[in-house]
């Protein structure tokens, strides 16, 4: 990882989860009237397992040879677990104001009991939870009807979001890939954040190298390859022979025209730039264009720009679990799925795998096939 993006990223994921482990060693104390010493021994080990939490995630992206790396994928589920019992808990804990205000019910009993209930759907969704983020992969196929395209159908198969770490098992990447392939796509996309460490050294033992479609190999960059350092992600693309769009267009003759944008957080950092323009300066506006962003906001400029567009994007993860979830549901205008505006598109996907925790609560990780079809 490079500049100070890391280390805010690490604080504040430091900041939030020991806030919200604490947060839900307190509603377990209080509720369930835990006493001294055993509410201290409660309180430290919700924040020590915060602090191992943090550092699993330092040692998921650096190469570090320590004992505390091997409870990486611990840290992940923690992470997942304080975040859903922390909504839950809240919930529970508005119901019981709720109830307070109204005199609805008896308040000692409703505030019992309603915990009880909380914690059983806490366990219930962390489970829930874990199973889906381990056994489902979904194969979405989507069909599109696209005016001008230059052949009659392209399919395209969609990766994003895998987000290899160290901790990343290498049958989990190897599955993908064969799916990936079995769908014989004529183009494949990785729309970023493929990497959270730096693997050009290694990508054979994930299988990376026997990704293929007929066309090439297309991929942007995410904000996450800026982290890990783009210069790794370069090396790993040019090993893959994978054509890494940085603000630029590729035209597959006689096929279509690819495009894609460099992720806005290489500009943040000073290591990059991010321009709309360039990507789209080597196209003809007489064709549809593919256009990779890892991003999905850049969708209201892009379709605006003179060009029919499909755009693929992720990043959103589709919230993944609470309360991420729930709040981009509320508060993000692209969140999850196929959108339309201008006579352009965009598929924004969940992405193929997660970040940090092994944990999906009402989304799954999804591989995405676009067929094209000239109308």
């Amino acid at each position: 990882m490079r500049g100070y993006g890391p280390f805010v990223l690490f604080a504040s994921f430091f900041f939030l989860y020991s806030a919200g482990s604490l947060y839900v060693a307190w509603r377990l104390v209080s509720n369930f009237r835990v006493f001294a010493p055993h509410s201290h021994f409660v309180y430290w080990s919700f924040f020590a397992m915060a602090v191992i939490a943090t550092v699993a995630f330092i040692c998921s992206s650096y190469d570090i040879n320590l004992f505390i790396s091997f409870l990486g994928p611990l840290g992940g589920i923690w992470m997942g677990i304080i975040g859903i019992t922390a909504t839950v808990f809240l919930a529970n804990d508005v119901l019981n104001i709720i109830n307070r205000h109204f005199k609805l019910f008896n308040q000692q009993s409703f505030g019992h009991y309603s915990m009880l209930v909380a914690a059983g759907v806490s366990l219930l969704l962390c489970a829930v939870s874990l199973a889906n983020a381990a056994f489902v992969l979904k194969v979405k196929e989507i069909h599109l009807k696209i005016p001008g395209l230059k052949t009659d159908k392209v399919s395209v198969v969609l990766l994003s979001d895998i987000h290899i770490t160290n901790f990343t098992p290498k049958k989990d990447i190897q599955k993908t890939v064969e799916i990936s392939n079995s769908l014989n796509p004529d183009i494949l996309v990785i729309a970023g954040d493929l990497l959270d460490t730096d693997i050009s050294k290694t990508y054979e033992l994930y299988g990376l190298d026997k990704l293929h479609a007929k066309y090439g190999i297309f991929a942007v960059t995410g904000n996450h390859e800026y982290y890990t350092g783009i210069e790794s992600y370069e090396k790993l693309c040019k090993e893959l022979n994978i054509k890494l769009l940085r603000n630029e267009s590729f035209d597959i003759e006689n096929v279509i025209t690819v495009a894609g944008i460099n992720d806005k957080y290489g500009a943040r950092i000073g290591a990059d730039k991010q321009d709309l323009e360039a990507s789209f300066a080597g196209a003809d506006k007489n064709f549809p264009v593919l256009f990779i962003s890892h991003r999905p906001e850049v969708f209201d400029r892009a379709s605006n720009i003179g060009f029919r567009i499909v755009q693929l994007s992720g990043h959103t993860h589709a919230g993944q679990i609470p309360p991420v979830e729930f709040a981009l549901r509320i508060f993000r205008k692209y969140f999850y799925g196929l959108y339309s505006k201008n006579g352009s598109y965009m598929y924004l996907t969940s992405g193929t795998r997660w970040w940090r925790s092994p944990m999906r609560a009402f989304n799954s990780s999804e591989i995405v096939k676009i067929v094209l079809e000239r109308d």
